[in-house]
């Protein structure tokens, strides 16, 4: 059993401290191999004890060790041996390509594109248009940013959470914030909403966590699948999700420029 499946097993019967970390992990499993406990324990809002604590319960000596599971495992799964055989047992590029093809079937099955319409037509009649993105969403964040740019909608992009808080301080009536969103564990997002919201700004939140408390708070929320929950894949990103996502909206947007324009 992998390292990620050994933590969903058991991710019922962890305590409340310790979900929160096994969440962080099941929906950033990278983070794992790039980064050392301390940037870990920072990333997932919990600390280095708790950390280690939890990787003893799954049955590893330590933080160490269950990080060196997590390299092998994905290594056995995605390495440069995986991509030698199409049909075998290991994990090939067809199987790849097939895998993504299909979540974004999915995407294109189940969002709403009245909603998606309805979005591009607020962020183009916006008076200011905020982009946030923490962690790894600070990348989509950023796409988004620098393709809204092209299409002559200015934009601020907000990967600082010190400057995401002073935002929430300024924008007010016609201005609009869009979040970036696979977990609300490494940013508070919930407190920026609120108060976004309470000045009077339009909140748009695209995320993968069907479960978000932020759905209440947001005026309009975009749920897309989250292909890295499918362990079977091994370590598979989000990000191409949402930058597929990011086209069809940059598409509409366009649509209702052209419009504007007429």
């Amino acid at each position: 059993m992998s390292p990620l499946e050994l933590l969903e097993k058991q991710l019922p019967d962890l305590t409340k401290s310790e979900k929160i970390i096994g969440e962080y992990i099941l929906a950033n499993p990278m983070s794992i191999i790039r980064y050392s406990l301390t940037q870990v324990a920072k990333e997932s809002k919990s600390s280095n004890t708790a950390i280690i604590r939890l990787c003893q319960k799954l049955g590893y000596k330590g933080y160490s060790e269950f990080k060196f599971s997590m390299s092998r495992a994905a290594l056995s799964d995605t390495g440069p041996a995986a991509e030698v055989s199409v049909s075998g047992s290991r994990t090939s590029m067809t199987d790849i390509v097939r895998q993504y093809v299909s979540y974004l079937n999915q995407m294109a099955a189940e969002t709403d594109m009245e909603e998606i319409r309805t979005i591009a037509s607020i962020i183009c009649q916006s008076a200011r248009v905020a982009i946030m993105g923490s962690n790894r969403t600070g990348f989509s964040a950023s796409q988004l940013s620098y393709r809204l740019s092209k299409l002559g909608v200015a934009n601020h992009l907000l990967t600082d959470q010190v400057l995401m808080k002073d935002y929430m301080e300024i924008f007010g009536p016609g201005d609009l914030c869009l979040i970036f969103s696979i977990s609300t564990i490494t940013c508070d997002y919930k407190e920026i909403s609120q108060r976004l919201k309470k000045n009077g700004a339009e909140v748009v939140l695209f995320t993968m966590n069907t479960s978000t408390p932020l759905k209440k708070i947001c005026g309009h929320t975009i749920c897309l699948p989250q292909i890295s929950y499918n362990k079977k894949m091994g370590f598979l990103d989000d990000q191409a999700i949402f930058f597929v996502f990011i086209e069809v909206l940059l598409s509409e947007i366009a649509a209702v420029l052209n419009h504007l324009k007429d």
